[in-house]
């Protein structure tokens, strides 16, 4: 079985999980390749992961320059249409995109010749009225949504609105918005692209599936499911922490928490909250933090514990070092599907701090693997954290929890087998389960 997956990145979440699974899937006999739109940081040659080419159809010599010409001029017009639109947005929101890029971007078959196509986090990478218009439609489309925007006009997080269920108009996410305005074109724009493709819906949290099953756009979906992300819980399990302490020159002398994200400047994963609640904790002295992630931390004014950063950290191994060396992961994020960074501490063997927001609630469960904070209550998640700074004990049990949860709900193995079945049923076109992947 051939499967093409597509991702615009190969860093990020999604990147990260298109990545593993292609790895997986490769070493059980599916040949897959990964299709990228653009590369990563010190990206590595991987057997079968490419960058796409959209093949544009033979033209002459001037036909081509006045394609070529048509493409700069619709890239300036799609990057004025997105900023007019934008202009006056709250700073504070998730990224905002459109269906629509410069050129078009059409299936072909000539390279894309898989016997499934399995779409990932595509936006910015897929113009989609030629994209999903080019598709055959038996072709089984596996699409593993990482957040809400392939069902809505254009945001990442739909935060306090739910139009995206009926259709999105006066687009609160919006500088300029009314009944018309641009979420209003593109949720129409999405919807003509979807109708009457074969399309089998993968959401990594339950969270999302149920927003999924709400939207107007994907109520003609084929099957819609959950199947968690999956990782080596081999690489990431615990290790020796005096070892992975000495990889980043932490001492024993004070409890270290971790936190951050693929970028510490992303609003979304709460660091001023993050900050507020390290101002709250009772003697800051005693903790040292570690942060992960690209971007700098906000400076702030309050009295907080040591704050260090590792940078950016692409390597499995260096990531479970990296968990292996905390004593707790906090997790401040406002808004959140099923963060990796969660999934992979838990794997490692650390209990989680966080706010009971979206996906995290379905894996941090009080008492077995971590506690919870109603979100935005840096008070509340400041006195769990000193708790567990108190109590050792709890500190170990809840780690083993978070440790066993991972390795039964999160092994790749599992995940694999998973899409395995998911592929197999899509091409016999036989209804699909609904269900959690356990």
């Amino acid at each position: 079985m051939i499967v093409d997956q597509l991702n615009t990145y190969l860093e990020g979440g999604a990147g990260i999980a298109a990545l593993r699974l292609h790895a997986r899937l490769r070493a059980v006999g599916v040949d897959s390749r990964l299709w990228y739109g653009k590369p990563a940081r010190n990206h590595v040659a991987t057997d079968g992961v490419e960058p796409i080419v959209w093949t544009r159809k033979r033209k002459s010599p001037v036909a081509a320059v006045a394609a070529d010409l048509a493409a700069i001029f619709w890239r300036v017009a799609r990057k004025w249409e997105l900023r007019r639109a934008l202009r006056g947005r709250p700073k504070d929101r998730e990224i905002f995109t459109s269906p629509r890029i410069h050129r078009p971007t059409r299936y072909e078959q000539s390279s894309l010749r898989g016997d499934v196509l399995h779409l990932h986090w595509i936006a910015k990478m897929v113009d989609y009225p030629s994209f999903f218009g080019s598709l055959p439609l038996d072709l089984p489309v596996v699409w593993t949504l990482h957040d809400m925007n392939p069902f809505t006009g254009g945001c990442h997080h739909a935060d306090e609105c739910s139009l995206y269920r009926t259709g999105c108009q006066s687009c609160p996410q919006l500088g300029k918005r009314g009944p018309a305005d641009l979420a209003h074109r593109s949720f129409h724009q999405k919807h003509e692209a979807y109708w009457g493709k074969n399309l089998h819906l993968v959401t990594p949290s339950r969270w999302l599936e149920q927003h999924v099953r709400r939207s107007r756009l994907f109520r003609q979906a084929a099957s819609v499911q959950t199947i968690h992300n999956g990782l080596d819980i081999d690489t990431f399990s615990p290790r020796d922490k005096q070892v992975a302490r000495r990889r980043f020159s932490l001492g024993n002398d004070r409890l270290v928490v971790g936190f951050g994200g693929d970028s510490l400047e992303n609003r979304r994963k709460g660091v001023p909250e993050l900050l507020r609640t390290l101002s709250l904790v009772e003697r800051p002295e005693r903790f040292l933090g570690l942060a992960i992630g690209g971007g700098q931390l906000p400076v702030c004014d309050e009295k907080l514990p040591e704050l260090r950063r590792t940078g950016y950290l692409r390597e499995s191994v260096e990531l479970a070092d990296f968990y292996s060396s905390l004593d707790l992961l906090i997790m401040t994020s406002i808004a959140e599907n099923m963060p990796q960074t969660v999934v992979e501490a838990l794997a490692c063997g650390v209990p989680v701090v966080s706010f009971g927001v979206g996906g995290i609630v379905e894996i941090v469960v009080p008492g077995q693997t971590g506690l919870l904070a109603a979100p935005g209550d840096c008070r509340q998640l400041a006195r769990h954290i000193e708790r567990l700074a108190d109590h050792a004990g709890e500190r170990i049990q809840l780690g083993l929890g978070a440790r066993q949860l991972a390795v039964e709900q999160f092994d790749l193995v599992r995940q694999t087998q998973r899409y395995s079945e998911l592929y197999t049923a899509a091409r016999r076109k036989c209804p699909v389960k609904s269900c959690v992947s356990a």
